[in-house]
């Protein structure tokens, strides 16, 4: 269903990376961009491309005409001798409306990925009528236009951004409609109760009751379980789709950074015998099972002497509190301290998985002194010999997937401001059953439903502002 009438102006906007590279795309959206693509491309069958059927390709030259002419077939070797007007040799591909992406004519202009070669071609479809598109939007008039709905348009740049293997499973699953279809069907479930309550409304006068408070409770809680039952796998869709964050945490010389460099097998981070080596966070990237993980390697100092470890000591705080998984450290060979009590503690609300380091030593450490402070997910490693390293992973991708299953493929909400609306539709409803539990009117139980419809109509853009929508394709590239 369309959104809105379709827009009177043609965008255009390079649609590949910056940089040297084989192929560039220039691409064109709206009702001139045949228009515009004539005035500056000349096929080498010498034939307009306004007779091209859509979904075709013509082979020629993007041309700056330094004079007006309607003979589209001139010759290509009368032009080469007039410097500076052939800029490239292309490919262009045509997608008419209302079958393509935008649901708006569409011309891509395929040249060399040079820099220099697709700012020329972009300047010129400038200079020929076209406007500079703004960020994301040639999804938006897909949106727009109805040719997909907010859900699946924020899974554009969910699969342009994926992370990993399981993040683009979760960015084409939200693509292909799958969330859009079950929130519709809550959506659908939400709306038939809402017109029950309204009917009932309008007909009390008249003594006509088609539901008892006992239906509207039961759909009302069911609907609300349903929501709840999304929310609850709604940390495993947003993990996959940020990556977890792991800080490796511990007091000076537990070997920190020696675990960072043997779960990444490669040399990162400094390691030395002086404690104390990290003063600054150490962040890397690693892929486990499919899954985006970003390990933050902190100082372990709990109080600064200058100002170069106040700082570190900032950073270690603000990565805690930022992390989704905390790996605790502790030195086997040692007896606990009491700074590693103090550090625990300060953990101890986190999820967090227990390692402890140099089991290759003699192991001197009595964990009794940490108890109720740590959890019992415990593992014994040797970072300089890489030991159990794999098991740590393991229990690293088992915080997100529990023991039982891998992901799920399932319907999984993995945005922000998707799980947003999703607990604000929830919200409304447990109003509303508190309401009707109280016994009042109708009236009051209906409002709080048409807000459960209409927060749940935010997350597919059935119901939508301006400023919602300039926030969501700003994050986008320009040319897509």
């Amino acid at each position: 269903m369309a959104k809105i009438a379709y827009y009177q102006d043609t965008i255009a906007a390079i649609a590949t990376p910056f940089g040297e590279g084989a192929v560039g795309i220039v691409r064109l959206s709206g009702p001139e961009a045949v228009a515009i693509t004539r005035k500056v491309f000349i096929a080498k069958n010498k034939k307009p491309i306004s007779c091209m059927r859509s979904f075709s390709l013509r082979y020629g030259w993007v041309v700056n005409r330094r004079q007006k002419t309607e003979d589209r077939g001139q010759e290509i070797e009368n032009m080469q001798q007039e410097t500076g007007h052939i800029i490239d040799e292309v490919i262009v591909s045509l997608m008419r409306a209302p079958k393509s992406y935008t649901r708006e004519d569409v011309v891509e202009i395929n040249s060399h990925g040079g820099a220099r070669a697709l700012s020329s071609i972009l300047e010129l479809v400038l200079g020929n009528g076209a406007r500079v598109a703004q960020p994301g939007e040639f999804t938006k008039r897909a949106f727009l236009n109805g040719r997909l709905d907010l859900t699946q348009a924020e899974a554009v740049l969910d699969i342009i951004q994926a992370k990993s293997e399981l993040a683009l499973k979760v960015g084409m699953s939200q693509l292909s409609g799958e969330v859009s279809r079950y929130i519709s069907e809550l959506r659908a479930k939400i709306l038939a109760m809402l017109a029950d309550m309204e009917a009932e409304i309008d007909f009390s006068e008249e003594g006509v009751s088609s539901n008892s408070g006992q239906d509207f409770k039961t759909g009302i809680s069911g609907v609300a379980r349903e929501l709840t039952t999304l929310l609850e796998k709604s940390f495993q869709g947003k993990v996959i789709r940020e990556g977890l964050k792991v800080v490796i945490y511990g007091k000076p010389n537990v070997g920190k950074s020696s675990l960072l460099n043997a779960i990444l097998k490669k040399e990162r981070a400094i390691v030395t015998p002086i404690a104390g080596t990290t003063r600054d966070t150490v962040e890397e990237f690693i892929n486990i099972k499919g899954l985006a993980v970003q390990l933050i390697d902190t100082a372990g100092i709990l109080e600064h002497r200058d100002d170069i470890e106040k700082e570190a000591l900032n950073r270690t705080q603000k990565a805690l509190q930022a992390s989704d998984l905390v790996i605790f450290v502790l030195d086997g060979s040692s007896p606990v301290t009491g700074e590693d009590r103090i550090l625990a503690n300060q953990v101890r609300l986190k999820k967090t998985v227990v390692v402890i380091n140099k089991c290759d030593q003699a192991r001197r450490i009595d964990l009794a002194g940490l108890k109720g402070l740590i959890p019992e997910t415990i593992v014994e490693v040797s970072a300089l010999e890489n030991r159990n390293i794999a098991q740590l992973e393991e229990l690293i991708y088992r915080s997100v997937f529990d023991s039982r299953s891998n992901f799920d493929e399932g319907v999984v909400i993995s945005n922000a401001r998707h799980i947003e609306a999703l607990k604000r539709s929830r919200q409304h409803l447990e109003t509303s059953l508190d309401t009707l539990e109280k016994g009042l009117s109708l009236e009051f139980i209906s409002l709080d439903v048409k807000k459960a419809l209409d927060a749940i109509g935010e997350l597919t853009g059935e119901v939508f502002n301006e400023d919602i929508l300039n926030v969501i394709f700003s994050k986008f590239c320009i040319g897509k």
